[in-house]
């Protein structure tokens, strides 16, 4: 059943981008794949992901934004017997649009499930470690993913291939395709190991698990990573008898700022995610502890602010 969420235009928009997900190569769309007698989708070991039957991915179709600056929304509510080409039912998700437009447009974002392997230096499977979703926060479990036996992690539903509807006349340039990356950070359960990485689902294979398609994003090596403390009181302006008093409700202002960041985001370390959050205990203490970082110096950074602050310098014990 079609609800309102979707107008018999969009429709007819999504059923000809998803035709041409299933056409030739020739224009730079299209990917092909082999289906058996009973239409069930066949997944050789190591398929590049470009040849996978889009047909059997979750979909969802975009309207687009209602005005300037306006993030879209989804605006599919079907069931698969109704419309072939979009085969699952979804229900209504914001989708974080990569572009910022003031019109609307039937854009198709392509789900998949997806894992990876984590690998010490030698090749062999990280067991237990923990795995983190960019912008993840170590108390939000639900971008947290934890390796198996093996080694592997697995993340439901990623949003790896987007078709962009196109402002062109030409019906078979109407969708441009864009495959995304996923930033991802491990740490061993001991947190002595780690990496972090940015993946393009470009170069993923796809695996059959439990007769699922699942992208295989390849492996992720950690090597060794420290321990650091940044002591609060260098975050902080002070006052003194030299201080003027123009300066003063500045200081307050930055001191909040602080505050509030330290208790909201954390303390970032340039690219890595999660941020640490201050805790009573760390106040008490006078510092945050920054793990999980390989030697390097690194840019802080507390809810929007990068500077001026110290740079943390992260060695070898």
């Amino acid at each position: 059943m079609i609800t309102n969420k979707i107008t018999k235009l969009g429709v007819a928009l999504a059923m000809l981008g998803l035709g041409l997900l299933a056409a030739c190569g020739e224009n730079n769309v299209a990917s092909s794949y082999s289906e058996t007698q009973t239409g069930k989708l066949v997944i050789r070991s190591g398929m590049p992901i470009a040849e996978l039957d889009t047909t059997y991915i979750r979909k969802i179709i975009d309207e687009g934004g209602d005005g300037c600056h306006v993030l879209a929304k989804s605006a599919v509510d079907v069931e698969s017997d109704d419309v072939t080409e979009i085969d699952s039912a979804v229900t209504e998700t914001t989708i974080v649009m990569a572009r910022i437009t003031c019109k609307s447009y039937n854009d198709i974002h392509l789900f998949i499930k997806t894992r990876a392997q984590v690998v010490d230096d030698a090749g062999a499977p990280v067991v237990g470690a923990i795995v983190y979703e960019k912008d993840c926060s170590f108390d939000d479990k639900s971008c947290q993913h934890v390796t198996d036996k093996d080694g592997y992690f697995y993340i439901d539903s990623v949003n790896f291939q987007t078709y962009y509807q196109n402002e062109t006349k030409n019906p078979k340039y109407a969708y441009v395709p864009r495959y995304h990356e996923i930033q991802l950070r491990a740490l061993s359960a001991d947190s002595n190991f780690g990496a972090l990485v940015s993946l393009n689902f470009a170069a993923a294979t796809v695996e059959s698990v439990d007769d699922i398609a699942v992208a295989d994003l390849g492996k992720i090596v950690v090597e060794p990573v420290y321990s650091a403390k940044v002591y609060l009181d260098s975050l902080f302006a002070t006052v003194d008898e030299n201080t003027p008093e123009s300066d003063k409700p500045y200081i307050e202002e930055w001191n909040e700022t602080m505050t509030k960041g330290l208790g909201e985001m954390g303390i970032c370390a340039s690219g890595y995610f999660p941020c640490y959050k201050a805790y009573e205990e760390d106040y008490k203490n006078g510092y945050v502890v920054l793990f999980g970082l390989p030697e390097g110096t690194y840019k802080l950074g507390v809810s929007h602010v990068w500077g001026p602050l110290p740079q943390l310098v992260v060695t070898k014990p």
